[in-house]
């Protein structure tokens, strides 16, 4: 076969193996044992920007650099020595200046008894960078940009093994379901932008920042080696909400908790970050703009607490652990029972009774304060259903009230047995009331239209203003037991519930007395006004079996 030289530009391959190759859609050029192009199809010519006799007549030095020469020599001479396929994926410059990925196919062939290479070559370029969007997806968070979780992970192993001295700092935006329900998900979108900014901008060179969640944070300090630096990272980050962020509804404060944990020798990137969890889950039970380190005593107490949620979950799924206690409600009289109050106990199999102070934050913690909630309704109605002209008061969590169709689910326990609506009390803090929003509001106004009454209750914890009685639609309070016991020897508590009561006279607002344990502080209540007292001097809380009787033996001695 006659090869091309400088003066014959249409020497090279047969015509039969020319129309062979111009059949092929992909580029294919083919290449003597001199590294010398005898022959390429149009779609080669169409990929590098040459026409056929460029390629026929240019020797190779000129078009390629040293390293690539070297290269492309190199492979051919393994093809044409050992007559195996040889596969191959380069990054090449194209000619109109892009970069261009080409999976190169090589494969000895003979022709006319000469041996040749013939090259196809495929463009992968929009393959690579597809595989490279759902890489960067697969290893981003698409809302600010920010690595996520998975990236966070392999940066941290890979950080762990070569230095051992990383910190893990774990960031949650402070009650930003909140803003993000009163001002929507488009301005919460827009705060979770602007706050990744300030995050990303706060990173020094060798630090990694990343959003593992909706509202969580975290980032990966490089030289971390112990509490004082971790302390001064946690720091560095609080400022970065000393300032409003700016957002589509103007400018709003964020607040955040912050959790950190160090590296320790042979601490694996898993352990890290339970640490930093448990570091943050603290942080959070925090006002706002508040952080935790981790410690040994930390992280058992968190521990403890998260197997009491386990344990809960359990008892609540099982139901023979938990009970139901009623405590009387009696009139200033003092002798006619005119409600109960319900409150939920647990009777842990190993740890014995377990105090409503330790359990209920968890439940609130983890949600599920909103089942046990149901839970405890659905017991005391059953129970109380039988006492009709007894009123049944229940505790409504800040976490319930938020709960959809709280309103209505409320109502379908009440019908399930048979219970008028006007016999329940309904139990919120100040605190929970005045932090309501309309939906809140609007599902205690159904409720209260069906009848149900509306208590707020540990009047004077909160927030404390005498002034919010005449706005919130309420239909009874009651005093905290701190301010009855301190009553006898406090001028405060004194004043307070001479206000309390008067106010609730003039707003025609029942009020009832909590914690009311001796006969002194019975007559203080009685001469100021009060309607209704509740405490250990009349009963303390009782078993379902002992309130029955307890309240059928008040109902006879009436009705005699």
């Amino acid at each position: 076969m006659r090869q091309a030289d400088e003066g014959d530009a249409d020497a090279g391959c047969d015509t039969c193996l020319r129309m062979m190759l111009e059949a092929l859609p992909s580029p294919v050029l083919v290449i003597d044992r001199g590294d010398r192009i005898v022959e390429v199809n149009t779609a080669f010519c169409a990929l590098a920007g040459k026409d056929r006799a460029y390629w026929l007549t240019t020797p190779i030095e000129e078009y390629l650099s040293p390293e690539q020469l070297l290269r492309f020599t190199a492979e051919h001479a393994q093809v044409f020595a050992t007559g195996e396929d040889l596969e191959t994926e380069e990054v090449v410059d194209g000619f109109d200046g892009s970069i261009r990925h080409v999976v190169t196919r090589r494969r000895r062939i003979l022709h006319e008894g000469e041996p040749l290479v013939l090259t196809i070559l495929t463009d992968i370029t929009a393959l690579r960078a597809a595989e490279a969007r759902i890489r960067h997806l697969a290893y981003h968070d698409a809302l600010t940009g920010l690595p996520n979780r998975a990236a966070l992970n392999e940066q941290l192993a890979a950080s762990l093994g070569a230095s051992g001295r990383s910190g893990l700092v774990m960031i949650d935006l402070y009650q930003f379901k909140d803003i993000n329900d009163a001002f929507g998900d488009c301005v919460g979108d827009a705060l979770l932008r602007a706050f990744a900014y300030r995050l990303a901008g706060a990173a020094r060179g060798s630090d990694r920042v990343a959003r593992t969640g909706g509202d969580s944070f975290a980032m990966l300090v490089e030289d971390c080696p112990d509490a004082a630096a971790a302390e001064a990272a946690c720091r560095r980050l609080l400022a970065l909400v000393d300032a409003p962020l700016s957002g589509p509804a103007g400018e709003v404060a964020l607040g955040i908790s912050i959790g950190c944990a160090w590296a320790e020798p042979g601490l694996c990137h898993d352990e890290l970050h339970r640490r930093a969890e448990f570091a943050l889950y603290e942080a959070k039970r925090q006002p706002a703009n508040e952080f935790r380190l981790f410690d040994a005593a930390l992280a058992a107490e968190v521990q403890a607490r998260r197997t009491l949620e386990k344990d809960l979950r359990k008892a609540l799924a099982a139901g023979d652990q938990l009970d139901v206690h009623y405590q009387p409600v009696i009139d200033a009289g003092g002798h006619r029972v005119v409600g109960v109050e319900a409150l939920v106990r647990w009777h842990h199999p190993q740890q014995g009774t377990i105090p409503p102070a330790a359990f209920i934050p968890i439940a609130e913690a983890s949600g599920l304060i909103v089942p046990l909630g149901e839970w405890v309704l659905d017991r005391a109605v059953a129970m109380m259903v039988r006492f009709p002209h007894i009123s049944l008061a229940v505790n409504l969590s800040p976490i319930q009230l938020r709960s959809p169709e709280i309103d209505t689910r409320i109502l379908a326990i009440l019908a399930r047995h048979g219970m008028d609506p006007r016999q329940l009390q309904l139990e919120v803090t100040e605190s929970a009331m005045l932090a309501m929003d309309a939906g809140v509001e609007a599902g205690l106004a159904r409720l209260r239209e069906a009848g149900a009454q509306l208590v707020l209750d540990d009047f004077g914890t909160g927030y404390s203003s005498l002034s919010h009685l005449h706005k919130l639609a309420i239909d009874r309070v009651k005093i905290d037991q701190s301010f009855v016991r301190d009553l006898g020897r406090s001028q405060d508590a004194r004043a307070i519930i001479q206000a309390v009561l008067g106010i609730g006279q003039s707003l025609g607002i029942g009020v009832t007395a909590e914690g009311v344990e001796d006969e002194i502080q019975q007559l203080f209540l009685r001469s100021f006004g009060c309607h209704e007292f509740q405490g250990y001097l009349f009963s303390r809380p009782l078993t379902a079996g002992d309130a029955a009787i307890f309240l059928e033996a008040h109902a006879e001695r009436e009705a005699a």
